[in-house]
Protein backbone atom coordinates (compact mmCIF):
# COMPACT_ATOMS: atom_id res chain seq x y z
CA UNK A 1 0.00 0.00 0.00
CA UNK A 2 2.40 2.72 -0.79
CA UNK A 3 1.49 6.27 -1.27
CA UNK A 4 1.49 8.01 -4.12
CA UNK A 5 0.20 11.77 -4.99
CA UNK A 6 -1.97 12.29 -9.00
CA UNK A 7 -1.77 15.21 -10.17
CA UNK A 8 -5.11 15.68 -12.50
CA UNK A 9 -4.61 18.26 -15.06
CA UNK A 10 -8.09 19.02 -15.84
CA UNK A 11 -8.75 22.73 -18.35
CA UNK A 12 -12.37 23.99 -18.57
CA UNK A 13 -12.86 23.92 -22.14
CA UNK A 14 -16.46 25.36 -24.39
CA UNK A 15 -16.34 24.57 -27.86
CA UNK A 16 -12.84 24.10 -27.42
CA UNK A 17 -11.82 27.67 -25.93
CA UNK A 18 -10.54 27.62 -22.31
CA UNK A 19 -12.84 29.37 -20.30
CA UNK A 20 -10.42 32.04 -18.74
CA UNK A 21 -11.92 33.45 -15.47
CA UNK A 22 -11.25 33.87 -11.52
CA UNK A 23 -8.23 31.19 -10.95
CA UNK A 24 -10.03 28.68 -8.80
CA UNK A 25 -7.66 26.04 -7.39
CA UNK A 26 -9.07 22.59 -6.20
CA UNK A 27 -7.94 19.78 -4.13
CA UNK A 28 -9.16 16.73 -3.47
CA UNK A 29 -8.14 13.80 -1.31
CA UNK A 30 -10.78 10.55 -1.47
CA UNK A 31 -7.83 8.08 -1.12
CA UNK A 32 -4.92 7.52 1.37
CA UNK A 33 -1.97 9.20 -0.47
CA UNK A 34 -3.50 10.73 -3.67
CA UNK A 35 -4.26 14.28 -3.99
CA UNK A 36 -6.07 15.22 -7.14
CA UNK A 37 -5.24 19.14 -7.87
CA UNK A 38 -7.56 20.77 -10.60
CA UNK A 39 -7.22 24.66 -12.10
CA UNK A 40 -3.96 24.38 -14.14
CA UNK A 41 -3.99 27.62 -16.67
CA UNK A 42 -2.49 27.15 -19.98
CA UNK A 43 0.12 29.25 -19.66
CA UNK A 44 -0.14 30.65 -23.41
CA UNK A 45 -4.23 31.45 -22.72
CA UNK A 46 -3.63 33.32 -19.31
CA UNK A 47 -0.02 34.59 -17.18
CA UNK A 48 0.17 33.99 -13.28
CA UNK A 49 0.46 36.73 -11.14
CA UNK A 50 4.35 38.26 -10.26
CA UNK A 51 5.70 36.65 -7.88
CA UNK A 52 3.18 33.96 -7.47
CA UNK A 53 4.56 30.30 -6.16
CA UNK A 54 3.29 27.74 -8.91
CA UNK A 55 3.00 24.18 -9.33
CA UNK A 56 4.33 23.99 -13.27
CA UNK A 57 4.02 21.60 -16.08
CA UNK A 58 6.57 21.44 -18.60
CA UNK A 59 6.14 21.35 -22.75
CA UNK A 60 8.20 17.85 -21.61
CA UNK A 61 5.45 16.65 -18.97
CA UNK A 62 8.02 16.78 -16.18
CA UNK A 63 6.47 18.87 -12.93
CA UNK A 64 8.66 21.43 -11.32
CA UNK A 65 7.46 24.64 -9.26
CA UNK A 66 8.11 28.23 -9.27
CA UNK A 67 8.05 31.73 -8.84
CA UNK A 68 6.57 33.87 -11.62
CA UNK A 69 8.75 37.02 -12.40
CA UNK A 70 8.51 39.65 -14.69
CA UNK A 71 11.88 41.71 -13.67
CA UNK A 72 14.52 42.91 -16.30
CA UNK A 73 16.26 39.47 -16.22
CA UNK A 74 14.03 37.42 -16.30
CA UNK A 75 12.24 39.23 -19.28
CA UNK A 76 15.48 39.64 -20.96
CA UNK A 77 14.96 43.42 -20.71
CA UNK A 78 11.65 43.12 -22.14
CA UNK A 79 12.25 40.21 -24.77
CA UNK A 80 10.13 37.48 -23.49
CA UNK A 81 7.09 37.75 -21.31
CA UNK A 82 8.51 36.74 -18.08
CA UNK A 83 10.37 33.12 -15.98
CA UNK A 84 10.06 31.18 -13.19
CA UNK A 85 12.86 30.74 -10.68
CA UNK A 86 13.37 28.50 -8.57
CA UNK A 87 16.13 28.41 -5.32
CA UNK A 88 19.64 27.18 -6.54
CA UNK A 89 19.53 29.69 -9.23
CA UNK A 90 17.29 27.42 -11.52
CA UNK A 91 15.20 29.47 -14.55
CA UNK A 92 12.13 28.43 -16.15
CA UNK A 93 11.27 30.58 -19.48
CA UNK A 94 8.04 31.21 -20.91
CA UNK A 95 8.31 28.69 -24.12
CA UNK A 96 9.45 25.65 -21.90
CA UNK A 97 6.17 25.57 -19.53
CA UNK A 98 2.36 24.31 -20.89
CA UNK A 99 0.46 24.99 -17.74
CA UNK A 100 0.79 26.48 -14.13
CA UNK A 101 -1.17 26.07 -11.23
CA UNK A 102 -0.75 28.58 -7.65
CA UNK A 103 0.21 26.40 -5.04
CA UNK A 104 0.50 28.84 -2.01
CA UNK A 105 -3.27 29.16 -1.12
CA UNK A 106 -3.86 25.52 -2.10
CA UNK A 107 -5.27 23.61 0.85
CA UNK A 108 -6.78 19.78 1.32
CA UNK A 109 -8.89 18.28 3.98
CA UNK A 110 -6.80 16.62 6.37
CA UNK A 111 -9.65 15.61 8.46
CA UNK A 112 -9.45 12.82 6.60
CA UNK A 113 -9.01 9.32 8.77
CA UNK A 114 -5.52 8.56 6.65
CA UNK A 115 -4.25 11.83 7.52
CA UNK A 116 -4.76 11.29 11.08
CA UNK A 117 -1.46 9.91 12.31
CA UNK A 118 -3.25 7.99 14.93
CA UNK A 119 -5.37 5.86 12.50
CA UNK A 120 -3.21 3.27 10.16
CA UNK A 121 -4.90 1.86 7.08
CA UNK A 122 -4.35 -1.79 7.57
CA UNK A 123 -6.58 -3.35 4.99
CA UNK A 124 -8.36 -2.51 1.68
CA UNK A 125 -11.63 -4.81 0.85
CA UNK A 126 -12.14 -4.88 -3.11
CA UNK A 127 -11.14 -1.63 -3.28
CA UNK A 128 -13.98 -0.41 -1.40
CA UNK A 129 -14.23 -0.89 2.18
CA UNK A 130 -10.79 1.24 3.55
CA UNK A 131 -10.42 -0.93 6.83
CA UNK A 132 -8.59 1.85 9.68
CA UNK A 133 -7.06 0.45 12.83
CA UNK A 134 -6.17 2.49 16.16
CA UNK A 135 -3.95 0.70 18.66
CA UNK A 136 -6.04 1.70 21.68
CA UNK A 137 -9.24 0.65 19.84
CA UNK A 138 -11.07 -2.72 20.15
CA UNK A 139 -13.03 -2.06 16.94
CA UNK A 140 -11.71 -1.20 13.64
CA UNK A 141 -13.40 1.74 11.66
CA UNK A 142 -14.10 1.08 7.94
CA UNK A 143 -14.72 3.27 5.10
CA UNK A 144 -17.28 1.76 2.31
CA UNK A 145 -17.02 3.73 -0.49
CA UNK A 146 -20.05 2.33 -3.36
CA UNK A 147 -23.60 1.71 -3.25
CA UNK A 148 -25.97 5.35 -3.53
CA UNK A 149 -25.03 6.39 -0.89
CA UNK A 150 -21.64 7.70 -0.70
CA UNK A 151 -19.39 7.06 1.80
CA UNK A 152 -20.72 5.00 4.82
CA UNK A 153 -18.29 4.90 7.92
CA UNK A 154 -19.18 1.93 10.39
CA UNK A 155 -17.36 0.24 12.71
CA UNK A 156 -15.98 -4.32 13.49
CA UNK A 157 -15.35 -5.37 17.18
CA UNK A 158 -11.52 -6.81 16.60
CA UNK A 159 -12.88 -9.72 19.30
CA UNK A 160 -16.04 -11.13 17.60
CA UNK A 161 -16.20 -9.92 14.18
CA UNK A 162 -19.67 -8.17 14.53
CA UNK A 163 -20.59 -4.97 12.50
CA UNK A 164 -22.19 -2.13 14.58
CA UNK A 165 -23.16 0.89 12.25
CA UNK A 166 -22.81 4.60 12.64
CA UNK A 167 -25.81 5.65 10.70
CA UNK A 168 -28.83 3.52 11.16
CA UNK A 169 -30.37 4.94 8.40
CA UNK A 170 -27.84 3.24 6.29
CA UNK A 171 -28.37 -0.12 7.79
CA UNK A 172 -29.51 -1.66 4.82
CA UNK A 173 -26.02 -1.07 2.74
CA UNK A 174 -23.99 -2.19 5.26
CA UNK A 175 -26.33 -5.31 6.05
CA UNK A 176 -25.96 -6.32 2.18
CA UNK A 177 -21.90 -6.21 2.96
CA UNK A 178 -21.77 -8.52 6.20
CA UNK A 179 -21.46 -11.80 4.63
CA UNK A 180 -17.96 -10.64 3.04
CA UNK A 181 -17.10 -8.83 5.88
CA UNK A 182 -17.31 -12.13 8.27
CA UNK A 183 -15.67 -13.97 5.83
CA UNK A 184 -12.36 -11.01 5.35
CA UNK A 185 -12.48 -11.34 9.63
CA UNK A 186 -12.19 -15.17 9.79
CA UNK A 187 -9.39 -15.08 7.64
CA UNK A 188 -8.00 -12.28 9.56
CA UNK A 189 -8.84 -12.91 12.58
CA UNK A 190 -5.77 -14.61 13.97
CA UNK A 191 -3.85 -11.59 13.20
CA UNK A 192 -6.26 -8.96 14.11
CA UNK A 193 -6.09 -10.65 18.10
CA UNK A 194 -2.68 -10.07 17.71
CA UNK A 195 -2.44 -6.82 17.13
CA UNK A 196 -5.18 -5.95 19.26
CA UNK A 197 -3.35 -7.93 22.33
CA UNK A 198 0.13 -6.43 21.70
CA UNK A 199 -1.77 -3.06 21.61
CA UNK A 200 -0.18 -2.29 17.99
CA UNK A 201 -2.29 -3.23 14.56
CA UNK A 202 -0.19 -4.42 11.92
CA UNK A 203 -0.86 -3.90 7.68
CA UNK A 204 -2.51 -7.07 6.88
CA UNK A 205 -2.15 -9.54 3.75
CA UNK A 206 -3.94 -9.00 0.63
CA UNK A 207 -7.25 -10.31 0.96
CA UNK A 208 -8.44 -13.22 -1.74
CA UNK A 209 -12.08 -14.87 -1.04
Amino acid sequence: MGQFVEFDLRYIKNDGEIIMGTNEVFAISNKPGEVTLKGFNYIKDRLPDNFEVCLIVEKDGHLSAGCWDTGLWSTDHGKILGSFRQSRGGVLEFDSVLAWLPIEKTEIDIKELWWNPEYRLISIIYDSIMVFAKDTDNYLTMEYYGGNEGKIIFYMDVQTGNIFENDKNRKEEIYYLQSTLRDWYNDMREKLLEGYQNGRFTILPEWDE
